[in-house]
């Protein structure tokens, strides 16, 4: 199953390009402009929606998920505030996350010793 929900952010148009493009069209506080990015806020958010529906579908199950680096680190921001401030999430890395009585638990995070 594919779901956009869980796609990788939105970069609006510095979407394909290097840093250095970025502070050669837009200055070096692009990361200050408005450049159609996605909010945070809202990948955070659709991750979170799409969790939850996944875990009211599959009650009991184990459910496997594949996305990408910022979109994984984002939620988990958002999951576990105090925990995960920043987060780095490497490619191909696995994550653990448990939900029991509605309550989130975080087993293992990024983990590359399969590699």
């Amino acid at each position: 199953m594919t779901d956009e929900r869980i796609r990788e952010i939105d970069c609006g148009i510095i979407e394909g390009t290097t840093e250095e493009e970025r502070v050669a069209r837009w200055g070096a506080d692009w990361r200050e402009q408005d450049l159609g990015m996605e909010e945070f806020r809202m990948v955070a958010r659709r991750g979170l929606t799409f969790l939850e529906e996944q875990i009211a579908a599959h009650a009991d199950k184990r459910i496997l998920v594949v996305s990408h680096g910022a979109f994984i680190g984002l939620s988990l921001q958002h999951l576990f505030p105090e925990q995960f401030k920043k987060t780095h999430i490497d490619n191909t890395s696995l994550t653990i996350l448990t939900n029991r009585n509605n309550g989130w638990s975080c087993a293992l995070y990024n983990c590359t010793k399969h590699l």
